[in-house]
């Protein structure tokens, strides 16, 4: 879930149900970007928001007055980096793993804006703490809301820059064990620790990007 004040409206959490139910749904695409060593630095993630959301997003903010399904320059500028305001906990709704390893990542950084007359779609960077060395253990992207009010899905093909050894695909949650791990998770759950992670719906249903690399000549 977005820490940002145009996503204020998400923290008001009913804890029963809703809690497990996804109010905003956001095509995500991923990069991965590669240094002149051929190790993996940043990711580059985009997020198309769905037509209901990104409609009340530039109705609230008072834009498009004429209805014409067009930003102008301003209004689009107006919004750029809005959804980049995250308390300092949020850790982003993306996840990066060399394996089972966790990997830290940086804060948001040259983030964009873009609107189509339906969607608005923003990107933004972030870097690993260090450069990474991708080889057969598989590079992991995952992308999910801990507490399941934004479904996040990896639509995109992803995207490898900077390395051309690399094979990157994307992985779809096993269904049937997700929605057990749900069911599991809303028997005991109750009202508290969304945040933090307790509640483990997001996880069960991530998208995956997975990359693997050849080992250098």
């Amino acid at each position: 879930m977005h820490r940002a004040l145009l996503l204020a409206a998400p923290l008001l959490l009913s804890p029963a149900l809703a809690a497990a139910h996804p109010h905003i749904f956001v095509s995500t695409g991923v990069e991965v970007i590669f240094d002149d060593q051929g190790r993996a630095t940043a990711l580059r993630i985009s997020w198309t928001y769905d037509e209901m959301f990104s409609l009340m997003m530039v109705q609230e903010n008072g834009l498009d007055p004429d209805g014409d399904n067009h930003l102008t320059e301003a209004e689009l500028a107006s919004l750029n980096g809005a959804d980049m305001e995250w308390d300092p906990e949020f850790p982003g709704d993306t996840y990066a793993l060399l394996g089972d390893a966790p990997l830290a990542l940086s804060r948001p950084r040259d983030w964009t804006m873009a609107y189509d007359g339906a969607s608005l779609t923003s990107t933004h960077v972030r870097d690993f703490d260090a450069p990474v060395t991708v080889a057969e253990v598989p590079l992991v992207v995952q992308s999910y809301d801990p507490g399941y009010y934004t479904a996040y899905t990896i639509d995109a093909e992803p995207v490898v820059t900077g390395r051309d050894t690399c094979t990157a695909g994307i992985w779809e949650p096993d269904r049937s064990k997700a929605d057990a791990m749900l069911d599991a998770a809303l028997k005991e759950y109750d009202g508290t620790d969304v945040e933090s992670g307790g509640f483990p719906a997001g996880a069960a249903y991530a998208d995956e990007v997975r990359v693997t690399c050849a080992a250098p000549s």
